[in-house]
């Protein structure tokens, strides 16, 4: 087959199956409706802020693990249809329990079924990200690469407003119930993920395949600890690897912040009709215009477009820390544009540090490159992640919104430090 036609093809299907994956990782998301469910069914607080951080601890567990095989791998399409399949099947056990786990109101039973869950979810997520990234670095040209993502979520974005308003209108429509309309946002969600799990099988791989570093035969498989001592002498040894795990952990700011915006949201608008159904809209409308912003900026350095994310998520948390101090009917407004905000920002600085591990890493390295940096990443944010839940159980859940804010003025100047990529100098 052409060269040009495979190219078309699989862009084609990977621009499909991420719109499906991140509309539903929209409608489910562990960062919005996973939280907000867990404090509306009468969770503690100090637990809901581990959601996202063990979905990474997982995650990272997952991208260790298989790290040796999808570098060895001809064919990585299956690795992500698995890994998606699985996540996917652990959003269905929520679905599933949600019920029980409300009528019973004990916080033990909510907080194991969701912690468990979550580390399914990032199980999955680790795999299915890691043959992705691993893969777009041969199966999609690079000057493809950028418009492949931020178009994809933009996309995404709008998809996910008409499926949450629909889901909106049909289930409180049909049973009146708040609870119900949540459910709902969940079952749509793992709907179509199952689409995108079979949509990803689709990729014609094998024709690209051939320009892949393969590595030596007979060559011994590195264990996980040894893969990951490796990986952390890659980190003291490689500035620009250096650099960019410095300005990840920074940017967890960014990645822990929406379960804490949500931990506010439950809190205050639990019972108000249609509540986590707008939040997940202004989400949404934050991936989709946020899909054409960052294309827009496409040509930018994408250490500048990371730290634009930044101060994108400044302003959120500011936002957020100024609703408390208007009327309390007014409060709802203000917080749809916080979401609205660190959806935008948090699309931009995900979709940049991808493209940038992809491109400054050689094939045969880069599965390890981002297993690794996961790894440190990940067990980093269980530790910042319990200590803002702690504040927010023990003091109150402005405390974390305070200190992110700081850290994400903290990433942006730090994000101008990252070593320039050559595509930056296109």
């Amino acid at each position: 087959m052409p060269k040009g036609s495979t190219t078309r093809w699989n862009f084609r299907v990977l621009l499909g199956q991420g719109i499906l994956l991140d509309v539903s990782q929209t409608l489910s998301s562990p960062r919005l409706v996973l939280p907000f469910l867990y404090i509306s069914f009468g969770a503690p607080a100090i637990f809901a802020g581990l959601l996202i951080p063990i979905v990474q601890l997982a995650r990272m567990i997952g991208q260790i693990v298989s790290a040796p095989f999808i570098s060895a791998a001809e064919i990585c399409k299956w690795y992500m249809s698995l890994g998606i399949l699985t996540a996917t099947t652990a959003l269905i056990v929520v679905a599933l329990t949600a019920d029980t786990a409300e009528d019973a109101k004990h916080f033990v039973v909510l907080t194991v079924i969701f912690l468990s869950v979550a580390a399914i979810i990032g199980l999955g997520q680790g795999l299915s990200r890691l043959a992705f990234q691993n893969m777009l670095g041969y199966v999609v040209p690079r000057k493809l690469r950028r418009n492949l993502l931020f178009s994809q979520t933009g996309i995404s974005g709008l998809l996910a407003i008409i499926l949450a308003w629909a889901s909106q209108k049909f289930y409180l429509g049909a049973a009146g119930e708040e609870a119900e309309e949540h459910l709902a946002l969940l079952w749509a969600g793992i709907a179509v993920a199952v689409l995108s799990g079979f949509l990803s099988m689709l990729v014609r791989e094998s024709a690209v395949a051939e320009k892949k570093v393969r590595p030596a035969t007979g060559k011994e498989k590195k264990s996980i600890l040894a893969t990951l001592r490796e990986g952390i002498n890659h980190v003291k040894q490689v500035d620009w690897f250096r650099q960019f795990i410095i300005a990840r952990i920074l940017f967890l700011s960014i990645e822990l912040a929406m379960p804490f915006y949500a931990i506010i949201a439950a809190q205050e608008h639990e019972k108000t009709e249609d509540a986590l159904g707008s939040f997940v809209i202004a989400t949404s409308l934050g991936l989709m215009i946020g899909g054409f912003f960052w294309q827009r900026l496409s040509p930018w350095p994408l250490r500048r477009i990371m730290g634009l994310g930044g101060i994108i998520a400044f302003v959120a948390a500011m936002i957020a820390l100024f609703s408390h101090e208007v009327d309390p009917s007014e409060r709802s407004l203000w917080l749809y544009y916080v979401f609205f905000l660190i959806a935008l920002a948090d699309q931009g600085v995900a979709s940049t540090r991808k493209i940038y591990v992809a491109t400054l890493a050689s094939a045969e390295t880069r599965p390890y490159y981002i297993a690794v940096s996961d790894t440190l990443v990940g067990a980093a944010a269980v530790l910042f992640a319990f200590f803002l839940g702690a504040l927010a159980h023990f003091q109150h859940a402005l405390w974390p919104i305070l200190v992110l804010a700081g850290l994400n003025a903290l990433a942006a100047l730090y994000a101008m430090r990252l070593k320039p990529i050559p595509a930056d100098a296109d």
